[in-house]
């Protein structure tokens, strides 16, 4: 499923309804959202900018991403509770939407249908990004070709590059 269209798909995480839950925060340029391993479960949609997914840190860190309005991150650990698998950070100027454990209490207080919606949402997307990975995986191990996905093929170029810089790994 494309991440773009991730929105498209009947309700969206910014209906006026979920608005209310949500905390607005700004980030300037290379300010970090979350860092990698981090114990933190906020979940965010960007609003407007755009973030860079880093994985390690100095000469070895991988920009394995690049989120735009309207992408996501942080789902995994707002249902896991696990560490952080990346750093986000800000590439100039961005908005995000934070949805906190304690947004989501409020929203399933006031209105539990709402909460179960937003629930689906989040299944869907985490499905979504479940394929996508796989589709990587193919593509790295050599099982599958790479389709005309621009950002396929740039993010299976950097994973290759990690990889071979960290042999030992492996």
């Amino acid at each position: 499923m494309d991440k773009k269209k991730l929105f498209n798909q009947g309700r969206s995480l910014l209906e006026h309804e979920m608005l209310p839950f949500y905390e607005v925060v700004e980030l300037n340029n290379g300010d970090a959202m979350i860092f990698q391993g981090e114990l933190t479960t906020d979940f965010f949609v960007i609003k407007s900018g755009k973030l860079e997914v880093i994985e390690g840190s100095g000469a070895k860190a991988v920009c394995l991403d690049t989120l735009e309005v309207n992408d996501v991150f942080g789902e995994l650990s707002f249902f896991d509770e696990g560490g952080r698998s990346a750093t986000v950070r800000s590439s100039g100027k961005s908005v995000l939407y934070r949805l906190t454990r304690d947004h989501f209490a409020d929203m399933t207080e006031t209105n539990p249908q709402l909460a179960l919606e937003y629930l689906v949402i989040l299944g869907k997307l985490v499905s979504g990004k479940l394929r996508r990975i796989d589709k990587m995986i193919s593509a790295v191990t050599g099982d599958q070709k790479i389709k005309k996905d621009p950002d396929l093929k740039k993010l299976i170029f950097n994973i290759k590059r990690a990889m071979k810089s960290r042999k030992d790994l492996f």
